[in-house]
């Protein structure tokens, strides 16, 4: 006799996957920052950019900043050269923002920004580890102006129209499309408890180290417990 057939399969699909998407729920990739302000500022620092220490703002102290400011002298009509850093967060560290203002800056030859201002946009670019804004540092080497967006991020280099010699730089991370703000509520940290930190929970899994009471003799028995 022939051996009967196996019947078919049945599968159980939950409702969500045969459902329409529902627009308002949506969401998409987002960024997040991978440095704190004050690492930041010191990266900034270790770099000879002499920024403050990462501190509560004067105007506002649920706002932490640090911030750098140098300027030339004066020649002839024109504008002394200065440069304005500041790195702008709250006090967990999380940065909002990071701008930078150079007015009337140093260039070689052939146009190009002086390396030691150039510096400080290197800091700030490759510090967050973001790696898909390629064309930015070369467009601020040159004072070209230059605007990128991704994934929440906005980097954006532009020389000023009615000061020609004024360049203002701004790289800031906010959700501003329906999706980005969905997937930012939902992994917030008011949602969900801390991750724990990985070196305390190296240091509790490794057993502590007992240390030996040294062998002692058993008292001596007493005469009068002999008998």
């Amino acid at each position: 006799a022939l051996p009967r057939p196996t019947p078919p399969a049945t599968f159980m699909l939950p409702l969500h996957v045969i459902e329409p998407p529902v627009v308002q729920t949506a969401s998409t990739f987002l960024r997040t920052w991978r440095i704190s302000g004050a690492a930041m500022c010191a990266a900034l620092r270790n770099a000879g950019i002499e920024t403050s220490d990462w501190a509560a703002a004067s105007f506002n102290a649920d706002t932490f900043e640090c911030f750098f400011e140098q300027s030339g002298k004066r020649e002839k009509d024109q504008l002394p050269s200065s440069i304005f850093v500041i790195v702008r967060g709250d006090a967990a560290g999380t940065i909002n923002n990071m701008r930078v203002k150079i007015i009337n800056p140093e260039t070689d030859e052939n146009g190009q920004l002086d390396p030691a201002i150039l510096r400080i946009f290197e800091i700030m670019l490759r510090q967050p580890q973001w790696l898909d804004f390629h064309e930015t540092l070369n467009a601020i080497k040159n004072l070209k102006d230059i605007k990128e967006d991704g994934f929440g991020a906005s980097i954006g280099f532009t020389r000023e129209v009615l000061n020609p010699g004024n360049y203002n730089f701004t790289l800031s991370l906010d959700a501003t499309s329906g999706p980005q703000k969905s997937t930012r509520n939902y992994f917030s940290g008011r949602r969900w408890l801390p991750l724990p930190d990985p070196a305390v929970e190296i240091d509790s899994a490794q057993p502590e180290s007992v240390s030996e009471t040294p062998h002692t003799e058993a008292p001596a028995e007493s005469q009068e417990h002999r008998h």
